[in-house]
């Protein structure tokens, strides 16, 4: 994988070939592109807002700066990561045309977003402009990504793997007898005398399962 700078081009001055893809405009609207992928996450577009007020000034010119930045500086995590595990964080289409990567983020239905790119073909004689354009995130389970790629899924940015900087051990599994234990407790808890055994089950083991994607990510 090339040394990219960054993930799109972060200033004006800023060599085009140095940054890793060309983010277009939406009816000639390029916050448009990020609201999109704003929306398209479990909190949608209003947790990509500031509410500080000494931030809002900051960025008061910018659309959606705490995306950029967040998935910029995913970006050049995956990069660094890349280089030890060749493969693991960035998918490339068997054509080589088509590119991928995990952008860490899910949408409401806990469904990974990864961010899709085409490689540039815009004035392909010139050296200076990014390698690839930009195409949108889709979920794993879509046809267009499944006809890409198929069913590979680059893993996510991890920034340590010593378990005394997280409160979460994401390595331990759920053992059965503790499943069960809390299978019984989660009857007591539930209200619903009419649910039976295998509707509680499958709702608890559900929400286990969905919880570990989460703590991942925090």
């Amino acid at each position: 994988m090339k040394a990219y700078q960054s993930l799109y081009k972060y200033y004006r001055d800023q060599d085009a070939a140095t940054a890793f893809a060309h983010f277009p405009s939406i009816n000639l609207n390029w916050d448009e592109t990020w609201a999109l992928v704003a929306k398209a996450t479990v909190d949608g577009v209003d947790a990509w807002h500031f509410q500080q007020e000494r931030f809002k000034a900051k960025y008061a010119n910018q659309a959606f700066p705490k995306l950029k930045n967040y998935l910029d500086y995913t970006f050049r995590r995956l990069l660094e990561l890349e280089v030890i595990e060749t493969g693991r964080y960035f998918v490339m289409s068997e054509d080589e045309q088509w590119i991928s990567f995990n952008t860490g983020l899910q949408n409401s239905h806990g469904a990974d977003l990864i961010a899709m790119f085409e490689r540039n073909r815009t004035n392909s004689d010139d050296p200076v402009r990014p390698d690839w354009v930009f195409k949108g995130c889709y979920v794993p389970r879509s046809t267009h990504y499944q006809r890409t790629f198929g069913r590979r899924v680059g893993d996510i940015a991890w920034y340590s793997k010593d378990t005394s900087d997280f409160i979460f051990n994401t390595e331990y599994v759920l053992e059965n007898e503790i499943f069960d234990h809390l299978f019984e407790r989660a009857k007591e808890r539930a209200g619903q005398p009419n649910a039976n055994d295998e509707q509680v089950h499958n709702y608890l083991r559900g929400a286990l399962e969905n919880l570990i994607p989460k703590i991942r990510r925090n």
